[in-house]
């Protein structure tokens, strides 16, 4: 049995979001109690409890849902409010919401492994490995996030840039054509694909 604890200051949402889960999935375990035994956490907006909790407990996987959508170092996975209840409890009964890889591990997909902590991408068919800067791995992760859906130019402006000021669409596509060309040219297939005026995860 799957065992979870969800953290939300807002009551009602919390008891909303618990029973959908036990009509949906019964075989949850939705417990409050301890962390020790937990395999998935889900935080309601509260940085600091993120925070918290990954000081008690390094290694377990966090979702946050915040109507901000942080890029929160310590959180595996973020979904921006307000979203769609139906498909997220979709995806939670599939298991495509856990996080495939902790922190200090890597994120694989095609022939890539990436690792956010090293700030390192390998490419497993030639064994070639490629430092990458902190807004790559921020972007890599994001995009990661969204698959199998694309990314808009306006969703990297909100969620990796913060809409910073002096950050234009010119700025995005500068980047990912620079990512793209420093991992591609290591033998590796292409990385992200442009798709509706945006951006996709090659996965």
């Amino acid at each position: 049995m799957r065992k979870i604890q969800i953290y939300s200051k807002d009551t009602a949402f919390l008891e909303d979001l618990e029973g959908q889960i036990k009509l949906l999935a019964p075989e949850i375990d939705i417990n409050q109690d301890t962390l020790k035994e937990m395999e998935l956490v889900i935080i309601d907006e509260d940085i600091e409890e993120v925070k918290k909790i990954k000081e008690q407990n390094k290694e377990i996987p966090i979702i946050l849902l915040s109507s901000q959508r942080e890029v929160l170092e310590q959180a595996d996975i973020v979904i921006k409010k307000p979203f769609k209840l139906n498909k997220f409890l979709l995806d939670f009964k599939e298991g495509t919401l856990l996080p495939k890889v902790r922190r200090k591990e890597c994120i694989s997909f095609k022939e890539y492994n990436l690792y956010p902590a090293k700030k390192e991408i390998e490419v497993q068919t030639t064994g070639k490995t490629i430092k990458l800067t902190e807004k790559e791995v921020i972007i890599l992760k994001y995009l990661y996030q969204m698959s199998p859906e694309s990314a808009s130019k306006e969703d990297l402006l909100e969620n990796v840039w913060e809409y910073c000021a002096d950050v234009t669409t010119h700025t995005i596509e500068t980047h990912i054509y620079r990512l793209r060309q420093k991992v591609e040219q290591e033998g590796g297939s292409q990385l992200i694909l442009t798709e509706n005026n945006g951006y996709r995860l090659n996965i």
